[in-house]
């Protein structure tokens, strides 16, 4: 009988540690998945695809949503710069948000930034955060960043401006935002 006692004890005891180790590896098959559906999401609203690169922007907290708005803020900040935004840059940042997948919030939001000059503090609070996240990026993804919000910032300065589509297209007062900008990626 204690030959069965012991028995049914190691064969408890197997179970239990086969069950542990099976879920062990089923949590870190799930957290695989997870992050990879992160950059897979991070990579459609960016278009960056090294992966390098994402899973330093991923490892820095930056998820589609995110990335989503602070590429915006950039755009915004430009389009403003001389005072008014015109149906140019209007069009230039509704194709931006809808290339980088923005969700309805994140649209309410460019909303009420379109609607009127954004606050000063927008711009210092999209400065702090490019502050905070630039040391935790290795240099190819804070240069793969830096061309992708100020390249998309540039482009919104090129959507207006100009006579007749000839002419400098980015106005000085656009011209200094996007410096300022520029100016956030150095060391």
């Amino acid at each position: 009988m204690s030959s069965n006692i012991l028995s049914d004890r190691k064969n408890a005891l197997e179970n239990e540690f086969f069950a542990r180790q099976e879920k062990e590896a089923l949590e870190a098959m799930r957290a695989r998945n997870a992050a990879k559906a992160t950059r897979d999401a991070l990579s459609d609203a960016s278009g960056i695809t090294d992966s390098d690169v994402l899973a330093a922007l991923e490892s820095a907290g930056i998820d589609a949503e995110t990335l989503a708005a602070l590429s915006l803020v950039p755009l915004v900040v430009v389009a403003w710069a001389d005072g008014k935004l015109d149906d140019g840059e209007r069009n230039a940042i509704d194709k931006a948000a809808e290339e980088a997948k923005a969700s309805d919030d994140t649209r309410a939001l460019l909303q009420g930034w379109l609607s009127a000059p954004p606050k000063a503090s927008l711009l210092e609070a999209w400065k702090g955060y490019i502050e905070a996240v630039l040391p935790t990026l290795s240099d190819s993804a804070r240069t793969e960043l830096q061309s992708q919000l100020i390249g998309g910032a540039r482009e919104v300065a090129e959507a207006a401006g100009g006579f007749l589509g000839f002419g400098n297209k980015i106005s000085a007062e656009e011209a200094a935002a996007l410096d300022e900008l520029a100016a956030c990626f150095k060391s």
